[in-house]
């Protein structure tokens, strides 16, 4: 693995109080202000049917209430992001809250999410955490790799990879103590008000400084329920966490190896996996793809290093296996970024693209 020193102006730099970086994204990116709205707008029609239901709009009511009561700050940094590229708050919250939406309603998703995520205690006892990230097309180019930093964090800083529009760590980050977190989707019937995935990445990473006091959060905290978290910190601790709203399953290691592909295995949340009509093929492959990552992460030296992680995030399924590098197609997804964070150096390994083929950069505090 080859790594490329970045060009001026990235990352992103977000400084000052919630709102005042939420505000900064549209600033610093002026020419994509029409590209974010559009993305939200096309996200809101694709999930229409499920805001048209009475129970749903009821939710995410619920939700607007759970999080001020919750994680208040996420709020203001929404209403900068909303003020900066022109939409209504309230819309923009909507938008964070549609794959709940659609998992209220049981609908099928048009581009269902992917993601690949891994935990890894590496040569030097030190974890890794990866993530191919499978999303949807528009979020190529508003994928941005951001630092944010807030003077009431007293000098804690985060680097995240996310999407212009949307809040802090909206899919992988790590804070400068050296906790990595990174998330993967899995639709759930196990949902109800609580604190909302993509708002509890960042959460974590301003309040905790390792692996235990992010599960002790986690364990103190309701949730809204979906998808999965991976995380790693700089003394080799790594989990996996599956999030559901009455219910929240557990793997924990303080050194090892865990990941996840897009469902449900542990006892406590496997039977909260949501099946729905029309996405049989996907569950299949979240399935397989989970199974082919087992036997690989088996396979690696028994101290990994970052181009062993590496070589994992641009498989293809040489072996018969599912890929992890997705290309679309009969790979259902497309993986838009491949990243490693490194806990003890601090250090992010991106490819803004296919991991087997886009340019990797490297980012750091």
């Amino acid at each position: 693995m080859i790594l490329h020193d970045l060009p001026a102006g990235m990352p992103l730099r977000l400084e000052g109080d919630a709102y005042a970086r939420g505000r900064a994204q549209a600033r610093l990116c002026p020419d994509l202000v029409d590209h974010v709205r559009h993305a939200v707008a096309h996200r809101l029609e694709e999930t229409a049917p499920a805001f048209a239901r009475a129970d749903v709009r009821d939710f995410v009511a619920a939700q607007h209430r759970a999080t001020q009561s919750l994680h208040p700050e996420i709020l203001d940094e929404i209403t900068g992001i909303a003020d900066g590229f022109g939409i209504d708050p309230r819309v923009l919250f909507d938008y964070l809250h549609c794959s709940s939406a659609a998992d209220l309603a049981a609908i099928a998703e048009h581009r269902p999410d992917g993601c690949t995520a891994i935990a890894a205690t590496a040569r030097g006892g030190h974890a890794l955490v990866a993530k191919n990230r499978d999303y949807r097309a528009e979020h190529i180019p508003i994928q941005r790799v951001m630092l944010h930093d807030d003077p009431a964090w007293n000098g804690r800083r985060l680097l995240v990879i996310g999407s212009l529009g949307s809040p802090g760590n909206f899919s992988s980050g790590m804070n400068s103590d050296g906790l990595a977190i990174a998330d993967t989707a899995s639709r759930t019937s196990d949902m109800g008000p609580g604190l909302h995935r993509y708002f509890l990445l960042t959460r974590l990473l301003v309040t905790c400084r390792d692996v235990d006091q992010a599960l002790a959060a986690i364990r103190g905290m309701t949730h809204t329920g979906s998808g999965l978290l991976l995380l790693g910190d700089a003394s080799g601790a790594v989990a996996a966490v599956e999030l559901g709203h009455r219910r929240v399953g557990f793997e924990h290691r303080s050194s090892g190896r865990v990941a996840r592909s897009n469902h449900f295995v542990t006892p406590a949340m496997a039977p909260a996996n949501l099946d729905v009509a029309g996405s049989a093929a996907s569950r299949v492959n979240s399935e397989r793809r989970f199974a082919a990552l087992e036997r690989r992460l088996a396979a690696l030296p028994a101290a990994p290093e970052a181009a062993d992680i590496h070589a994992l995030l641009c498989r293809h399924g040489e072996d018969g296996g599912e890929a992890f590098c997705r290309h679309g197609g009969d790979h259902l997804s497309t993986t838009i970024s491949g990243a490693i964070w490194d806990t003890a150096a601090r250090a992010l390994a991106m490819a803004s693209g296919n991991p087997c083929s886009a340019t990797w950069w490297r980012f750091g505090f």
